[in-house]
Order: structure tokens, then C-alpha cells, then sequence
């Protein structure tokens, strides 16, 4: 009876020690998927409208990496490593829009996603400093792009797109983004847009978190524009926590260039419920829904 009683006990402890094996694993990959999905995105400013995003499965993306002529840019265009990007996207043809971005792409292996025309031209420049043309890809307003499980919207925009290393050739339709993250977090990047009704379109089509809205003035919105625009982006849109004002400059801002500042007093004017992001060069921000 003793001999029988000493092997159910060593049976119990057998089986409690198989419990700890199996249930262990769940527990480790529970925690790894806990973790992977507390990820935020992250976004860091560099000047006009050059903005860095890197996803919560550590995509990065670029908008605008203006870098050559940009007084406010804190590094060189050989900044971006090979493997380093992985999209680039581009609002317009003009030098401060589409910037650096052949020269980034060449460097780090990166697609960039344009209108179809600014696209054909940058195919073959990215080919000039040893890239791809297939690192081109082209689109038109509503045509989208997949990143992983990142997806990209180009949407149109009210301004001009000449490319201005040959201000004869046309670049294709202006634009802006909506990039939908792994998250589901949906940031709304409205390019060097004018003031107009598409903007009340996207709030109550797409419902984006988080806008990025134009505030330098003569050729695009100035900040009080800017501040109406943001109100059009939350028609019907419960979504919209943070807006950022874009296209501005802090060295060498010309006389006429609104500011950060104006924007937000224009928001708070208007009584919008909404958190006015202000962007310091090189900080880190954190994107939540």
C-alpha cells in the first residue's frame, strides 16, 4: 500500500510539472502579443513638412524629406542607412515637397509613393544615383499602397505640383495621405492643401485620429484656414483627438510664413476639442488614438 501511495504522489507531481511546461509558453506568447499590440507609433519632425512615422511593427515611413535647403533640417541626406526606410511619400513636385527623396531611396533601398507623374520622373532619377525605377510607385487621388499590414491612401490636395528641377514638366496632381497603421491608428497627412470641402469629405469618410494641416500661408492655408479646416475634419468624425500644424519654418521664416502659434490660438478661437501637437525639431512624439 505504501509502494502504490508513493506512485500516485510522484503520478500528481508528474502531471502538475507537465502543466508548468505547457501552460508557460501561452503565458510568454501572451505577454509578447500584449506588448506588440501596446505599441504606439511614433513620429518625429524635421522641418516644413519632412516628418518621420515608424509603425508599431517598426516600419518607417517618410513625408516630404526636404533636407538640402532646409535650414531647419538637423542632419544630411546620407542621415537614412540601406534597409533604414521603407516608404517615402511624396505630396508634390516642388523642391520642398518631394525633396531629397530620389537620393533616399537610393540610399536606403525605400519605395516612395507619388502621384503618377512626379512618380515617372522620380523613377528615373532614383535610377540616376543607383536605385530602381521599380522603387517608383505611382498613384491618383484614392488609389492606395500596402506596407505590410500598413495601408496608404493618396487623397487629392489643392495646390500646384511642377516639378522645380524642370519647371516645365508637370508633376502630376498634388496630394496627401491617409496611412492607416497595424494599430488601426488613421493619420491624416492633408499635403500643402488649400481651404476646401474635400476636407470635410475625408473627416466623415475616413474618421482619421490624428491631422497633419498646412499653416504657412500664401500658397496654401494660413493658420486661421488651417484651424476651419481642422473643424471640417471632424464632421462626423468622433475620432479626431490631435491635430498638427505642418509646412512651417523656424530658421529663416519669411515675413509672411504663419507659425504654430497662430494655428492654435485659431483653433482655440473656434472652440474645437482637439490637442494642437507642436512639433519640436528632432523630439520624439507618441500617436494615440
Amino acid at each position: 500500500m505504501v509502494e502504490i501511495s508513493k506512485c500516485r504522489e510522484e503520478t500528481v507531481r508528474i502531471i502538475q510539472i507537465a502543466r508548468k511546461i505547457l501552460i508557460l509558453p501561452l503565458i510568454l506568447a501572451t505577454l509578447v502579443l500584449g506588448s506588440a499590440s501596446a505599441a504606439e507609433v511614433e513620429i518625429q519632425f524635421y522641418g516644413n513638412q519632412h516628418f518621420r512615422l515608424k509603425s508599431p511593427g517598426g516600419k518607417v515611413i517618410l513625408i516630404n524629406p526636404w533636407i538640402k535647403g532646409n535650414k531647419d533640417a538637423p542632419f544630411g541626406v546620407d542621415h537614412y542607412k540601406k534597409g533604414e526606410v521603407d516608404l517615402i511619400l511624396a505630396t508634390a513636385g516642388h523642391g520642398d515637397d518631394v525633396g531629397q527623396s530620389a537620393d533616399i531611396a537610393a540610399n536606403t533601398g525605400a519605395t516612395v509613393f507619388a502621384s503618377g507623374e512626379l512618380a515617372a520622373w522620380l523613377a528615373g532619377e532614383i535610377e540616376k544615383k543607383g536605385g530602381s525605377k521599380k522603387q517608383a510607385y505611382g498613384g491618383g487621388p484614392s488609389g492606395r499602397y500596402k506596407l505590410g499590414d500598413i495601408t496608404v491612401q493618396m487623397l487629392q490636395a489643392a495646390h500646384s505640383s511642377g516639378i522645380s528641377a524642370d519647371s516645365r514638366r508637370y508633376g502630376g496632381v498634388a496630394t496627401g495621405y491617409l496611412i492607416t497603421f497595424e494599430n488601426g491608428l488613421k493619420v491624416l497627412m492633408a499635403g500643402s492643401t488649400g481651404l476646401t470641402l474635400d476636407l470635410q469629405l475625408f473627416g466623415m469618410r475616413y474618421q482619421p485620429h490624428v491631422v497633419m494641416v498646412p499653416i504657412a500661408g500664401r500658397y496654401m492655408m494660413h493658420p486661421d484656414d488651417a484651424a476651419f479646416a481642422t473643424k471640417l475634419l471632424m464632421t462626423d468624425n468622433p475620432n479626431l483627438k490631435t491635430a498638427i500644424p505642418q509646412h512651417f519654418r523656424i530658421k529663416g521664416k519669411p515675413d509672411w510664413m504663419g507659425t504654430p502659434d497662430e494655428y492654435e490660438a485659431e483653433v482655440k478661437k473656434l472652440g474645437l476639442k482637439v490637442n494642437v501637437l507642436i512639433p519640436e525639431i528632432g523630439k520624439t512624439y507618441t500617436l494615440t488614438k
